[in-house]
């Protein structure tokens, strides 16, 4: 054996690692952990016109060209338009400049600017450049301004310091600086809501940061937390993603990502999604002052969803100029993308390949590049292809015949949507409830927990409309009665949304016509006693309603096949009979559709048993006072604030 063969690994026991595991048995489909984490190798070179169209537009903002544009990328499923989003989002937190959006869930298509709103707050609470927070980035500059407005003798404070005297602080030494600091900042800086400036300084505080971030999404604080921090209970408007987005183009330049808008679902008047959020991106395009709008959907969404509308808002779309096409993957391309995954597969392991596309032929993968194949495509190709030939006793490899285990292609989509991370999510009423919609839709005819289910609506009001607290309700027999079980998903965490969600559940007037009402919540969340006694204790025991706790392991499940479902034509190519297959064939195992705790909780008889709940901190129904007009610092204020620059 010469020198550079006694390199390589021995054969078999690549062999055997290769069948123990392949390497490309995760799906070909990237989420939104693979844009913000880890994602799949790329091919810098693979439809760099693209992604450099977006890197010229940034240098051309930059040089004072213009203010802003948006760009559309138009290609085929599986050809890599999320590739290209991820792509970009590595490159900015490696050169930095710029802060990134990523806009792909959407989840009530009838309220796009709040679920924009959220959004943003979401992908400014991810790691930027510096391993810190984006929200922490801008509030460093918007800190070190002013400070420097206040005539303190400090040079610029990197975030480490800013995080780590926030950390030594005690609460009240805390909350006096983020009040000095943001009457400083009124005063360099125009100013048009103090409370936005306030919390954004407050995400500098690890404490109290996921806080100030939900506030600045738009979602309710309970009152207690809101006086901590001197804010109002809610600041859900428009006007704050508008202010957000002017405060950031005073330091970055921003890159909003809008994406998953081929997926067929439509809002209440019938516009698909990729129109309504086309409507969104021309609000932003004509409001956004140093930064980049991308927009990323299939041809045939453009010309015939898109297109359709006025020209006032698709020109908006595709300020640029033409939309970027991708193009299919060539020889090179296809070799290049294939020894990279095999690289991170083997350099895992710790082996050593014969070549780098083992067990791959280099001109097997480039007559591949004849067929004009999508990413997608040649991913799942490999995955099918990816057999470890077996040496014969003179060492000669020969082809395997042994049939190779094929995996459920509903299984594989299912495992890769509950890759998903939901830590951030599990407070997103819409999406909770849009899960148990679709599975107990599918549970229609069926007896459970002794409900036959005739029909489940989200048509709630007398009249049958849609309300936005009371989720849906489920219509049936039990026991030979009719039975009327209103669903609630309130993870607020107090305030107005949880009363008005209450007081439809209680239906004390009976406009919802409810025998029952079920809250869904998790049992870790707080509850003030105010809503126990006013709401929650008659709701179990004088309405005969039922507090089912809202548990990560049994909703995850629901939403990952509810994404399967929504994704089977553009992503997975399923037909729904293969879904319902798969559920009725594995559901035990995956707890879905009649195994689901969760559905079953829902319509099992009421416990009549209220859960042992934390008390919500008592405080007075409104401490908030608004900051005063004054933006001068008084003489000790400076005194103050000039701890936080000190040991700098």
């Amino acid at each position: 054996m010469n020198s550079a063969a006694s390199s390589f690994s021995p054969i078999d026991q690549i062999n055997a690692v290769l069948r123990n595991q392949n390497p490309f048995a995760q799906a070909p489909i990237l989420r939104a952990n693979h844009v913000w984490g880890k994602g799949f190798p790329d091919v810098e070179s693979l439809n760099a016109h693209a992604s450099d169209a977006v890197f010229r537009a940034l240098d051309e903002i930059r040089a004072g060209l213009y203010p802003a544009t948006s760009i559309l990328i138009t290609a085929q499923d599986g050809t890599g338009k999320t590739h290209i989003i991820s792509r970009i989002r590595r490159y900015l937190q490696k050169q930095g400049g710029a802060l990134f959006v990523y806009a792909n869930k959407f989840d009530d298509l009838n309220r796009v600017k709040q679920g924009f709103q959220q959004i943003l707050a979401d992908s400014l609470s991810n790691i930027g450049r510096q391993e810190i927070t984006q929200w922490q980035e801008l509030a460093t500059e918007m800190a070190n301004d002013a400070i420097k407005t206040a005539n303190l003798q400090a040079q610029f404070l990197p975030v480490e310091h800013l995080v780590k005297k926030f950390e030594d602080a005690d609460e009240e030494q805390a909350r006096k600086w983020i009040g000095q600091l943001t009457k400083a900042f009124r005063k360099a800086k125009d100013v048009k809501d103090p409370d936005i400036v306030r919390a954004i300084f407050w995400t500098l505080s690890e404490e109290q940061s996921s806080y100030a971030a939900n506030w600045l999404g738009g979602k309710e604080l309970a009152q207690y937390k809101a006086n901590e921090l001197g804010l109002p209970n809610q600041n859900q408007t428009f006007d704050t993603v508008l202010h957000i987005l002017s405060l950031i183009s005073q330091y970055n330049e921003l890159i909003i990502c809008f994406d998953e808008l081929d997926l067929p679902d439509y809002n209440d008047a019938g516009l698909h999604k990729a129109q309504v959020i086309s409507g969104l991106v021309k609000e932003l395009y004509e409001n956004l002052h140093r930064g980049v709008v991308l927009t990323v959907m299939m041809p045939g969404v453009w010309k015939d969803k898109v297109k359709q509308l006025p020209p006032g808002v698709w020109s908006r779309v595709t300020a640029c100029g033409e939309p970027q096409d991708l193009s299919y993957m060539d020889g090179d391309s296809i070799v290049e993308l294939v020894s990279r995954f095999l690289k991170e597969f083997y350099d895992e392991k710790g082996l050593m390949p014969p070549h780098p596309l083992y067990p791959f032929d280099e001109d097997q993968l480039r007559a591949l590049g004849r067929e004009r194949l999508t990413v997608r495509q040649v991913l799942t190709w490999c995955k099918d292809n990816c057999r470890p030939p077996l040496a014969t006793e003179d060492n000669q490899p020969v082809p395997i015949d042994d049939p190779v285990s094929i995996e459920d292609p509903v299984e594989t989509a299912f495992k890769n949507e509950l890759e998903e991370d939901l830590s951030k999510n599990l407070d997103d009423n819409a999406l909770i409830s849009n899960a148990l919609l679709f599975s107990l839709a599918m549970l229609v005819g069926l007896t459970v927990e002794s409900v036959t289910i005739e029909e489940v609506t989200t048509k709630v009001k007398k009249r049958g409309g849609r309300d936005p607290y009371l989720n849906f309700k489920i219509l049936g027999k039990e026991d030979g009665r009719d039975v009327s079980i209103g669903v609630a998903v309130l993870q607020y965490d107090g305030g107005g949304g949880l009363g008005a969600g209450f007081r439809r559940l209680v239906d004390e007037d009976k406009s919802f016509g409810l025998t029952r009402g079920c809250l869904v919540r998790s049992q870790s969340k707080p509850i003030n006693h105010y809503f126990k006694k006013t709401y929650l204790n008659p709701l179990i025991y004088e309405k005969g309603g039922e507090f089912v706790d809202l548990k990560e392991e049994e909703i995850k499940p629901l939403i990952a096949i509810r994404a399967v479902h929504q994704k089977r034509e553009v992503d997975y190519k399923l037909t729904e009979e293969q879904i319902l297959t798969f559920i009725a064939e594995k559901g035990a195992e995956n707890l879905l559709g009649i195994h689901n705790p969760l559905l079953k909780e829902i319509l099992s008889d009421p416990s009549h048993q209220v859960p042992l709940l934390e008390d919500e901190p008592e405080v007075q129904v409104q401490e908030y006072t608004e900051d005063s007009d004054s933006d001068e610092l008084e003489p000790s204020e400076k005194v103050e604030l000039a701890g936080l620059s000190a040991n700098a």
